[in-house]
């Protein structure tokens, strides 16, 4: 194996090459960006940058990553097979390899396959980075019927945002080879580059979350309520609701709308806080309609400002569809004695939902309650939430009416059982 380039060197020109300026938007959702660039990297060819944002701890998204053919074993519905074939070990990176992953290309395309070194290393406190380095000669023989395709720097950059969210920039650049030229590449197969990654990195997110339990960071998930409730302050009002207000926006890293509530409540802050959290699934089905059951699993954490469970809930839906059920982590702890922060956030758990059921995702959603003068409470509440199966591919379109009606009828119901209560 020979490489003009070290892997020391592909490191630093992932960083510069992530960070030019003259990358062109060719997709842009809430949750996806596709950049391309002529020539990128002096290659002669269209290189592609995708960026993600994920709720998950940085370390699920490394751990994944940084070892190539598992990762595309588990994104890329090409991916045929991966295998290591030396070491290559660097200052950096004692358990760098080089790599070869295969891929099934589309008739009449022959296959292809990518021999690379794999690097990774932590570069600060925020950010880590893998390389795939170019091998310009290897006396690795072709496989029959595939082609090899001429590799540059690649790889992906992965950092903890001051949001607590975790940004994946990922850097890919290379030459089909073969019988496709460099123009039928930037020209006419460039479409289909962009398609393939974004599919590439939506499944990388349904991949790493939801998390396991063993793997929640409160203090992330404390960041990412912070920065959803300042995000979401500034979404769109939506329906007719007799009290407080609903918007509806989108995140970072969520295809599907999201929507917060703002309600003032004639009752006390400790009140508020005992029905929302402490005895939740006592109150729950008083103003949500759709409540069948739930059950606290485990209590993870209590102390006298702070308590955390792993819960199970679940949800009736119409009879033609199946019903769903969730199973998150659940926390809530007193910031000061005017402000309490209550955190949801989907786990992944061993158990199976039972027949007729669908287990939905809860994203990191929020209530935060706060003391007013006046004795009453002010609730501020983002739902981020994937319904899943048929439902979830109905979110934003068809359902999207009915969710914010049922948003408005919740916190009405809300207020009139802190009225009562």
């Amino acid at each position: 194996m020979h490489s003009t380039i070290s892997p020391e060197l592909s490191f630093k020109s992932i960083d510069r090459e992530l960070d030019l300026d003259n990358w062109s938007l060719e997709h842009d959702k809430a949750h996806i960006k596709v950049y391309s660039k002529k020539n990128a990297s002096d290659s002669g060819v269209v290189g592609f940058k995708t960026i993600t944002e994920h709720a998950v701890p940085i370390s699920i998204v490394f751990d994944l990553l940084k070892d190539v053919c598992g990762a595309m074993n588990q994104i890329n519905a090409m991916f045929l097979s991966g295998e290591t074939f030396e070491n290559w070990p660097t200052e950096s990176d004692q358990a760098g390899s080089v790599v070869r992953t295969s891929f099934k290309m589309p008739f009449p395309m022959a296959n292809r396959e990518f021999v690379h070194g794999l690097h990774s290393y932590q570069k600060n406190e925020t950010t880590f980075i893998v390389a795939y380095t170019p091998i310009e000669e290897s006396n690795l023989p072709v496989q029959p019927n595939f082609v090899r395709c001429p590799m540059y720097v690649s790889g992906q950059r992965i950092m903890i945002l001051k949001s607590g969210l975790v940004r994946v920039e990922h850097l890919m650049i290379y030459r089909l080879g073969g019988a496709i030229g460099s123009y039928v590449q930037d020209n006419w197969l460039k479409k289909s580059h962009v398609g393939a990654y974004i599919k590439e990195w939506e499944n990388l997110g349904g991949e790493i979350f939801p998390p396991k339990i063993s793997t929640i960071d409160p203090q992330q998930l404390k960041k990412i309520a912070h920065h959803t409730l300042s995000c979401s302050s500034t979404w769109q009002t939506a329906g007719k609701p007799k009290y407080g207000t609903v918007k509806v926006g989108s995140l970072s890293y969520l295809p599907q709308a999201v929507f917060r509530l703002d309600l003032e409540v004639d009752a006390p802050l400790e009140q508020v806080v005992h029905v929302l959290a402490d005895e939740s699934l006592k109150y729950l089905p008083e103003w949500n309609s759709e409540y069948m059951n739930g059950e606290f699993l485990e209590t993870m954490e209590e102390t006298q400002d702070r308590s955390a469970w792993l819960i199970r809930v679940r949800y009736k839906t119409p009879f033609f569809l199946a019903n769903r059920e969730y199973v998150y982590y659940f926390s809530r702890e007193w910031i000061n004695k005017d402000e309490v922060l209550i955190l949801y956030c989907s786990i992944d758990h061993e158990s199976t939902p039972p027949d007729q059921f669908v287990r939905a995702l809860l994203y990191p959603s929020i209530h935060r309650c706060l003391r007013l003068k006046d004795g009453r409470t002010k609730i501020e509440h983002v739902l981020a939430t994937d319904l899943k199966g048929k439902l979830g591919a109905l979110q934003n379109s068809f359902l999207k009416g009915s969710l914010t009606k049922a948003q408005c009828s919740d916190m009405e119901k809300q207020c009139r059982m802190f009225s009562a209560v």
